[in-house]
């Protein structure tokens, strides 16, 4: 009677197990598809990153090419007191280039708004993975559960039938070992399904922390829409790679907002604040279309400019003073410089540019 007493227990677990078997395979089809439309989504995001790069190229060789025609410009109206009208012209022409660049630029940054957004919606797709994952890791804990119980449930009818056999009856034997076989065979299941649940859970956490990378690389200032200092250092390190793996030079400038506190406390914040939106402009309206600038602290900005020397460097921060200085009122910065040596990492190089910015207002405070 104890084995047909053990008949309905055996039955539950064996249908608990196969119920959970259906789930976890059904689950398992999602994770697949998701894991392929993220897969489509990284490549397009891919793609759309490599398009902003090529037009960011272009823009800087169009700035490049108004820059030298401004450049000649200028020269021909030293040499004549009296502006020509090849001067004129030359005037003319540059500005044109430089107002078709700044609708460039403008597109541009559009392009690189939708590309933020897509990596928005690529971080939410890889949070919906990774819950995925974690419902089929469950799962996979669940059928080991109903696998466990299937063969607790042998184990005991294998008990049950060992005791009212007798020693002789061979064909009494085989079967217990055969249903003790079976058990042994639930149990490596088991052990299986427990490791895949760890994986699973593993992919999860990558998914995680891979969907709040794609934060990271999207994230902007929102006061002056620069980066934050968080996204920005990605992209300093990315440009320090960079100029190391093509052996060009690279500069790191920090600017500090002049008297940005005697504002504030004069005009209020807000004023402040229209301050460092302008400094944020001027900036980035200076620099070419692909160099990084980053909202290091509250008055400073930190800047990355690939394949620049020192001197080059020194020539844009001029034209930043130059455009900060026709404001009304005007406003000044001060700036400290450190070109990328063999010896430097990402730290040291920072921490130069911080000390040459340092040395330049002694009486500046952290």
């Amino acid at each position: 009677m104890a084995g047909a007493d053990d008949r309905p227990q055996r039955d539950r677990a064996r249908l608990e197990v196969e119920h959970a078997q259906r789930e976890r395979e059904e689950t398992d089809q999602t994770a697949a598809d998701t894991d392929q439309t993220q897969a489509d989504a990284d490549q397009t995001s891919a793609e759309t990153d490599q398009a902003a790069s090529d037009v960011d190229r272009d823009l800087a060789r169009r700035d490049q090419y108004s820059a030298d025609r401004d450049q000649a410009a200028a020269d021909w109206e030293r040499l004549h007191v009296e502006q020509t009208d090849a001067a004129r012209e030359a005037l003319e022409t540059s500005s044109s280039e430089r107002e078709a660049t700044a609708r460039e630029r403008t597109a541009s940054a559009a392009g690189r708004e939708r590309t933020s957004a897509m990596r928005a919606a690529t971080a939410a797709r890889r949070d919906e993975i990774a819950c995925v994952r974690d419902r089929t890791a469950a799962l996979r804990d669940q059928l080991a559960e109903a696998r466990d119980a299937a063969a607790a449930a042998r184990d005991r009818a294998a008990e049950a039938r060992h005791q009212r056999m007798h020693a002789d009856d061979s064909r009494a034997w085989r079967a217990l070992r055969e249903m003790h076989e079976r058990a042994a065979a639930e149990r490596e299941q088991v052990a299986a399904e427990r490791v895949a649940a760890a994986a699973d859970r593993h992919a999860a956490a990558a998914d995680r922390e891979q969907a709040a990378t794609d934060r990271r690389l999207g994230g902007l200032d929102e006061l002056t829409g620069v980066y934050r200092r968080g996204a920005g250092e990605l992209a300093i390190a990315k440009e320090i790679d960079r100029a190391r793996r093509s052996a060009r030079p690279l500069t790191v400038v920090m600017l500090d907002v002049d008297d940005l506190k005697s504002v504030n406390d004069r005009q209020g914040h807000d004023a402040g604040d229209a301050l460092l939106r302008s400094v944020a402009m001027a900036i980035v309206a200076s620099l070419r279309a692909y160099d990084v600038t980053v909202r290091w602290g509250g008055d400073e900005f930190l800047c990355a400019l690939y394949d620049a020397t020192t001197e080059v460097a020194i020539q844009r921060t001029a034209q930043i003073a130059a455009a900060l200085g026709a404001l009304n009122p005007p406003v000044s910065v001060s700036a400290g410089y450190a070109e990328l040596s063999a010896a430097d990492t990402f730290s040291s190089v920072i921490a130069r540019a911080d000390h040459g910015l340092t040395r330049m207002k002694p009486s500046r405070t952290d």
